[in-house]
């Protein structure tokens, strides 16, 4: 950007490192070099300002210590100063020419001591035990002195033979690692010597010397920190502290930084850098200082021109926070790192911040980030995380534009320590943002995506809150996203592909479980059996449904919830559902109700938000139980759950008149319901009884069968088939005990009579109150199950005395042989004993006083045998061959004379399969044909 020239030697295909060496082995140290090498990537900050006047004439008489951390630049500091000593009129040109072009106001009139020898040298690799070696080795008279003080006899040098060599040659002792030389000395070695307590009283010999005599030794070391005894023995002498942090130095170290990685940073013109910066300067003076007044733009606006074409928050971050490890070498590893970063996305963005880190790439200096602070691998560890958190959100499809630069972010700002670890939805903004600004509501509901699809994601969302990366996963982060990743989910799911734990089809199967436990409540069971259907309902509904729900178990109505909004017409059409229930339901048609969804609803199982509370509530109430964190979870995705699903049906339809030829042409009636949840299935059967039976038609039914002789079996079955034709209404079939109950409710009010283990129960003569009839025909003719089917309707004539009429069996039911007259044991009445009534006559009992009847009933004649018909279809499926009977008019209790069913084609075990379906209570013949082809081989 803005033609911005990194460095060469940070160009090629390897970044170097950028540790300064006074010395090195093949004579590529920093003071064995020319000046104009170090020179040239030397920024002079107030330390370097510092420290070049220690060696200015007129300075002042003490020693130099630098002190710092590792990386702080102290290395780079002593070369200069060594070339101060060897090269001081370069080092002056240097100065005047930085005074010229920014105005450095420390390096006017830089004059330089001459006349020293400067020894140089980083000490902690120990390659001189002694530092009395190090001078003789390196100062132009040491061989001399060094006799001398070998034929002294004395354990270290003394001061005087020092002095005595400084003056015949002034010397600057540069010694560079000094704490770590001194600290890494024995008490004492094997030859018994005390190298650290004559290291201490030589050192401060050199500092008194340096001090008292300054024409002859100027003395500079470095260290870590105050807390030694090598630096104890030269503040005795009050020494000159260079300590980077003085009230320049954060602002001098990102000049430092800036001109050691480019070489034509200076060049770049502010109001290019502004122009460019625009977007970010804005933002951020928004999102971070809106606290202060408009007055304070322009400085903020600075502050990220000086820094370009790094982002200010991205140099606190590295340097305050992430930089503060033990094992970081600050200064060195931040440029190397920012030179890999540049290198990587100088190119594409205005500016680079944290989120240009790509925590699933390397090239832009991200692992060289992470072997800079730390040791332990933690900081890989948390990378991964991040890293598998990323292919998370890229693998459900989660809506975050910015999901790479959003999670490495994070992740960057996850590294620091403490309290400051992580960052704020704010600061997350403004390191995403680029050449424009971010829609604050479109940023929010990335960010929620994102934590949403985060496992490893922690803190809190609110504006304020810090939210980071963990080791350890967020159980509440992890359930959403595991219900969000539909791959987990899908039939196919195959966990050897995907390497994680899959529920192939279970959050359907779970929501349908759900479903049904809502609509059927443990304290009380419904009359009707609910049937919540599976997903693909519409050709395939018995599939996904358990054995007891299927239409061969059905013994009362049924209640089938349809996951699908259909369209209803104002007659009474629902589109689809007539050719559904013929193709379907082969039988009992007229017992089921459906249950519909409010109109406003998606399909049950492409509704995505409950499809992922769904999934939600299985990991939690499922498949994660025995683990509390989620267990403890369960109710907080139940509830929402079940709430949506307790309100999710408002209407419900039942058939009104049947159209088999023409199925589309169904009516329904399409009531409305006010309740939810378990009361449901309640509701239905009780506005079915209220609204929508017919009594005057169920009891026009009910004396048209008992005149006919009719069981109370043979009317349950016809009544729980349609009219087959489509003018007829159907009377709604309420169950077998409610419809019963109106039928001893018509006997009461003597319509009918009932024949009950061969007994005929009417209305008694002498009851005047239709409630007490009802209570007689109750304790009478109550029954249920099978011996409720077997009781016979008749004509009330059947009790009144004169006679009985014969009853007419239904066609094709073989009518029973003459019975001998069957006496039954008086029944206690619910009247007085003295009272006599005409309710009840035992079949063949004689009742004196009513003309015409004799001591014992007539045998019952059989009646003339019907005329016999046959029916024929062609070839076809066997549920359209069953829908036959209906377009013939035979009813469903016909007894046939026989049936024959021909197929073809078939083997030997696909015909067994047949036959043994046919249920243990019938006899069948068997004739089959084929062809010996094994036969005609043998001949």
């Amino acid at each position: 950007m803005l033609g911005l020239q990194l460095r060469d030697e940070f160009l090629g295909s390897q970044t170097p490192g950028t540790v300064i060496s006074l010395r090195r082995k093949d004579k590529t140290g920093a003071v064995q070099r020319d000046p104009d090498y170090i020179l040239s990537m030397t920024y002079p900050t107030a330390d370097v300002q510092t420290a070049l006047r220690t060696l200015n004439q007129g300075r002042s008489p003490r020693p130099v210590v630098l002190v710092g951390s590792r990386g702080r630049g102290k290395s780079h500091i002593m070369a200069v100063m060594h070339h101060a000593v060897t090269s001081p009129d370069q080092i002056e040109a240097w100065a005047k020419g930085w005074t010229s072009r920014s105005g450095t106001e420390g390096l006017n009139n830089l004059s330089l001591e001459t006349g020293y020898v400067a020894i140089s040298e980083a000490v902690h690799n120990h390659e001189y035990q002694f530092l009395w070696d190090l001078i003789f080795d390196r100062h132009p008279k040491g061989d001399y002195y060094r006799g001398k003080f070998d034929d002294s006899g004395r354990y270290y040098p003394p001061r005087s033979l020092m002095e005595e060599m400084f003056q015949a040659q002034s010397t600057v002792l540069i010694l560079d690692e000094f704490q770590k030389w001194f600290d890494g000395l024995p008490e004492t070695d094997k030859q018994g010597r005390k190298p650290r307590e004559w290291a201490s009283n030589f050192i401060q010999n050199l500092s008194e010397i340096s001090v008292e005599r300054p024409e002859l030794l100027i003395l500079v070391v470095s260290v870590l920190n105050s807390n030694t005894e090598a630096y104890r023995q030269i503040h005795r002498n009050g020494p000159v502290l260079i300590d980077f942090s003085g009230p320049t130095a954060r602002q001098d170290r990102q000049k430092l930084v800036l001109h050691r990685l480019f070489k034509n940073r200076e060049n770049i013109p502010d109001k290019d850098i502004e122009i460019l910066i625009a977007a970010y300067a804005q933002e951020r003076f928004r999102l971070r200082f809106s606290h202060l007044s408009d007055v304070e733009r322009t400085r903020i606006t600075k502050e990220v021109v000086e820094s370009w074409p790094l982002a200010p928050e991205l140099l606190d971050l590295l340097e305050d926070h992430i930089l503060m490890a033990e094992t970081a070498q600050d200064k060195r590893d931040l440029i190397r790192i920012l030179a890999q970063v540049y290198r990587a996305r100088g190119e594409a963005v205005p500016l680079i911040t944290p989120a240009d880190f790509s925590v699933d790439e390397d090239e832009n200096g991200v692992q060289s980030l992470i072997d800079s602070i730390t040791k332990s691998g933690e900081q890989e560890r948390l990378r991964e995380v991040a890293q598998r958190n990323l292919e998370n959100i890229q693998t459900v499809g989660a809506d975050v534009p910015n999901a790479r630069e959003l999670v490495s972010a994070l992740w960057m700002r996850s590294m620091s320590p403490g309290k400051s670890r992580g960052g704020t939805g704010a600061e997350l903004q403004l390191d995403t943002t680029r050449a424009t600004h971010l829609d604050n509501n479109a940023f929010q509901n990335e960010l929620n995506q994102l934590i949403e699809n985060s496992i490893n994601i922690h803190g809190e969302s609110s504006p304020d809150g810090r939210l980071y990366f963990g080791l350890e996963e967020n159980p509440r982060t992890k359930v959403r996203a595991t219900a969000k990743n539909d791959k987990l989910w899908q039939l196919n799911a195959d966990p050897n592909q995907i390497s994680q734990m899959v529920y192939p089809g279970l959050d359907i199967a779970h929501l349908q479980t759900t479903l049904r436990h809502i609509l059927i409540p443990e304290t009380k069971q419904p009359n009707s059996r609910v049937v919540v259907l599976g997903p693909n309902w519409w050709a395939t509904p018995w599939q996904e449904v358990s054995d007891a729900e299927k239409p061969s178990w059905w013994d009362r109505p049924v209640l089938i919830v349809i996951p699908t909004t259909l369209n209803t017409d104002i007659d009474g059409r629902i589109q689809g559902l007539g050719q559904w229930l013929a193709q379907h339901v082969p039988k009992r048609r007229n017992t089921v109700r459906f249950l519909l969804p409010s109109s406003s609803t998606d399909n049950l199982y492409q509704d995505k938000d409950l499809i992922f509370l769904a999934r939600c509530s299985y990991l939690t109430s499922q498949a994660w139980k025995n683990d509390r964190q989620y267990a403890g979870l369960k109710n907080d995705f139940d509830k929402p759950l079940r709430d949506q699903l307790k309100s999710r049906f408002d209407r419900f339809a039942i058939l009104r008149n049947w159209n088999y030829p023409a199925p589309d042409q169904c009516i329904f009636e399409i009531e409305r319901m006010g309740t939810q949840g378990g009361e449901i299935p309640f509701t239905v059967e009780e506005i079915i009884e209220r609204d929508l039976f017919d009594a005057a038609l169920f009891r026009t039914t009910v004396l048209k069968y008992a005149r006919e002789g009719w069981t109370v079996g043979d009317l349950l079955d016809e009544i729980a088939e349609p009219p087959p034709s489509p003018e007829q209404e159907a009377i709604p079939f309420l169950g077998d005990s409610k419809l019963y109950e109106k039928v001893l409710d018509i006997a009461a009010k003597g319509d009918i009579a009932l024949n009950v283990g061969g007994k005929w129960i009417g209305r008694p003569a002498d009851v005047d109150s239709d409630d007490a009839a009802q209570r007689y025909m109750r304790q009478k003719a109550y029954r249920s199950g099978p011996e409720m089917r077997q009781v016979q309707l008749g004509e009330p004539s059947a009790v009144s005395g004169s006679t009985i009429k014969p009853v007419t069996p239904t066609p094709g039911i073989t009518p029973l042989p003459p019975q001998p007259p069957v006496v039954l044991p008086p029944t206690p009445s619910i009247y007085s004993e003295t009272s006599t009534h005409s309710g009840d006559i035992a079949l063949g009992e004689t009742k004196p006083g009513l003309a015409g009847v004799g001591s014992v009933l007539p045998p019952r004649l059989p009646p003339l045998p019907p005329a016999t018909q046959s029916r024929k279809a062609e070839e076809n499926t066997g549920i359209n061959l069953s829908g036959s009977f209906e377009k013939w008019g035979v009813p469903p209790q016909t007894t046939l004379e026989t049936a024959r069913i021909e197929f073809k084609g078939l083997n030997v075990q696909q015909l067994k399969q047949v036959l043994q379906r046919i249920p243990a209570q019938f006899r069948a013949s068997l004739e089959i044909t084929f062809t010996d082809k094994e036969g005609e081989e043998d001949e």
